[in-house]
């Protein structure tokens, strides 16, 4: 969920947003796009269509952003190469965004409604990003088969019994082509559950009070994992330098009738590929609420172990953790940050699992979004503990200030 932690008031820091990224086709792009919008704090949350979750692919188009609304929907991919060393890993996070996650005033109609994002990093540490825009952004599906044609800039595919996911991106002009092709080894699912809602409305009890942005953070805000974790076979050429390797592979898609900004205050997404483990994490609050989500998938050797999501400390088992370690200065974004991060797992039947996440390389390093790729190792507590690769995320709308875990 890339997008991949989010204040009272957050349009309030609309020009803070305008430093980190405006949206400029010739140069270089970040994971999240801040795009220039006019509204008003509760105009965001407004009835839009939702397609019906009956009659919808898996992972097909669950919303319908356009020009008229505020709404965004989004599919994700990332793939990392084996580690080598103490080397930077070579790695790529491709978007097809519909809308924008992060909408600030004054309107700019120059920007499009459409487009790719791309942002990674070769074996030695150099790191890429790209804003593609199209000129459309179709989703077309038949049964569970779904295709995603972004004007002439790119496309994707899922197949049918939803085990392989292919990224295609054909922007010459702007120094980016190649092909991305997945394959899972980890069954698909929705946040909280195998396949029952693609929402997180089961974390909070049905009698709950909600604030309007906490009814949207768990009613409204819609996450599809279709490759949990798989083999990713990456093939691009960036500015005419060839990116080819094999690695792990990651892909999800997300959908909100609002911006991020006008809902989510803070939000940390954790994956990572560790041995026969392929693991997931989210923790994140909405704006003004002290209520935090925690989601949790850990699967072995393609065998789902969880599949939860709750409001932390809420239950003692069926539960998982993010705990948040170190904090080094940030030269880029000036504010400061975490050096790793523990994801912690109780099962139902009482065994425990535990992963530390650490940084290699940071790529977007926004002041509002931070992307970290590195080295991952953990098990079963007490069990066999295993080396793999990691990519976790901060998204920080809500301008919060880094705070270890107690």
């Amino acid at each position: 969920m890339e997008w991949k932690t989010l204040h009272t008031a957050p349009l309030a820091f609309a020009s803070d947003y305008h430093q980190v990224h405006m949206w400029s086709p010739t140069s270089t792009a970040h994971g999240v796009v801040v795009s220039s919008l006019l509204f008003t704090h509760a105009s965001a949350f407004v009835a839009l269509p939702f397609m019906s979750q009956d009659t919808t692919a898996f992972d097909g188009q669950y919303i319908a952003p356009s020009t008229n609304n505020t709404a965004v929907e989004w599919w994700y991919a990332q793939a990392i190469a084996e580690p080598e060393g103490s080397s930077a890993l070579a790695n790529i996070q491709i978007l097809f965004y519909q809308g924008y996650p992060i909408l600030v005033p004054p309107q700019d109609p120059s920007q499009p409604e459409y487009y790719i994002t791309i942002d990674g990093s070769f074996p030695n540490g150099t790191v890429f990003n790209f804003n593609i825009p199209a000129s459309s952004g179709n989703v077309v599906s038949s049964g569970e088969d779904v295709t995603g044609h972004w004007g002439d800039a790119g496309s994707f595919s899922v197949t049918d019994n939803l085990s392989s996911f292919t990224a295609k991106i054909n922007s010459s002009a702007l120094g980016v082509t190649g092909n991305i092709t997945m394959t899972s080894r980890a069954p698909y699912h929705f946040p909280c559950n195998g396949t029952n809602s693609p929402y997180f409305d089961s974390a909070v009890p049905s009698n709950t009070s909600l604030t309007p942005a906490e009814q949207y953070l768990f009613d409204k805000l819609g996450w599809t994992t279709t490759i949990p974790g798989g083999n990713a076979t990456v093939s691009l050429d960036i500015n005419g330098t060839l990116l080819q390797f094999a690695g792990s592979a990651y892909h999800d898609a997300n959908w909100l009738p609002a911006p991020l900004n006008e809902v989510v205050n803070n939000w940390y997404f954790v994956n990572a590929a560790v041995g026969p483990f392929d693991l997931s994490g989210v923790l994140a609050t909405a704006i003004n609420s002290t209520r935090q989500l925690s989601t949790g998938f850990l699967a072995e050797s393609g065998v789902i172990l969880q599949n939860q999501c709750s409001l932390a400390g809420s239950k003692p088992v069926d539960n998982s953790t993010i705990t948040l370690y170190g904090e080094t200065y940030d030269l880029e974004t000036g504010v400061n940050l975490q050096t790793g991060l523990i994801i912690s797992y109780a099962l139902e039947n009482g065994d425990e699992y535990s992963f530390n996440l650490t940084s290699l390389v940071q790529n977007p390093d926004q002041i509002i979004y931070h992307r970290w790729i590195g080295t991952a190792s953990g098990g079963k507590i007490g069990g066999t503990q295993y080396e793999g690769m990691t990519v976790f995320e901060w998204l920080n709308p809500g301008l919060n200030t880094y705070t270890p875990t107690p």
